[in-house]
């Protein structure tokens, strides 16, 4: 089960030679989640560089502890036992008495990693459950290669879209266009590969073209854009089930929330 803190302070650069720490005059964010794959990542966001990710690496419980620099006023220290890195932050949050909190907070995520080594074994289907009539088989494979030959046109479609329109400040309704969303919305074979999507009581062609071009649609990218804008992102990714890891590579969320997508369809076929 996704855990995640996200605590307001700005940090320090150390020197492990002189053992000296120099301010990083910058607002900054710093983030920590347990993902459902039981990965510790530790991300720290440059609020002041609009949110540049200047911090990045994978914890493990047991080899890190987040505790108060004694003697120093709302300033903490992130450690290890398995190297000599060592992240020296300061809280920025307007309710001084919020320190501990966060501190608490952020070492009962590290505490909730599991390490016995347990592996999810998955459940097979019933063998009789499998077995399908030859001629029910040969109907299905034949209509499941006209949908997957659409979604890779599909796809093909989406990928110049992102291609054309990558840049500073790019949301979603720059690459889901109003020419773009009219020529999905009026190809019934695109709504084909697209239907089994959509919730039930939407699954009728004229309806799907009618909500593609309507002002709530438009308005719910905005929305999703605003999501993917935050330092929330990597959960929003990964509560729609997409490849949240596409982060560490690409900074900017809307981009790769489409990366994602794009590479989730590839990776099925």
């Amino acid at each position: 089960m996704l855990q995640e803190v996200t605590i307001p302070c700005g940090r320090y650069n150390f020197d492990p030679e002189t053992k000296k720490v120099v301010m990083v005059k910058a607002k900054g964010l710093l983030n920590l989640y347990l993902n459902d794959e039981n990965e510790l990542w530790l991300k720290w966001y440059n609020v002041d560089q609009d949110g540049l990710l200047e911090i990045v690496r994978v914890l493990i419980k047991g080899c890190t502890f987040f505790e108060k620099v004694k003697g120093q006023n709302r300033v903490y220290l992130l450690r290890f036992t398995d190297d000599d890195q060592k992240y020296f932050f300061w809280m920025q949050s307007d309710d001084l008495n919020s320190d501990e909190n966060y501190c608490k907070q952020f070492n009962n995520i590290i505490n909730a990693q599991v390490l016995d080594g347990s592996i999810e074994i998955e459940q097979q289907t019933p063998i009789q459950n499998q077995v399908q009539p030859q001629i029910v088989q040969r109907q299905s494979q034949s209509t499941q290669q006209q949908v997957d030959q659409q979604q890779q046109q599909l796809l093909q479609l989406l990928q110049q879209q992102l291609a054309q329109r990558v840049g500073p400040g790019i949301s979603l309704t720059d690459i889901l266009s109003s020419e773009f969303l009219n020529q999905i919305g009026n190809d019934e074979e695109y709504f084909q590969v697209l239907k089994n999507h959509l919730p039930s009581d939407q699954q009728d062609f004229e309806q799907f073209k009618e909500n593609l071009l309507s002002p709530q649609f438009k308005q719910a990218l905005d929305q999703l854009t605003h999501a993917l804008k935050g330092v929330e992102r990597s959960s929003v990714i990964q509560q729609l089930d997409l490849n949240y890891r596409i982060l560490e590579q690409e900074f900017d969320g809307v981009i790769a929330f489409v990366k994602a997508i794009i590479q989730q369809v590839q990776n099925k076929n």
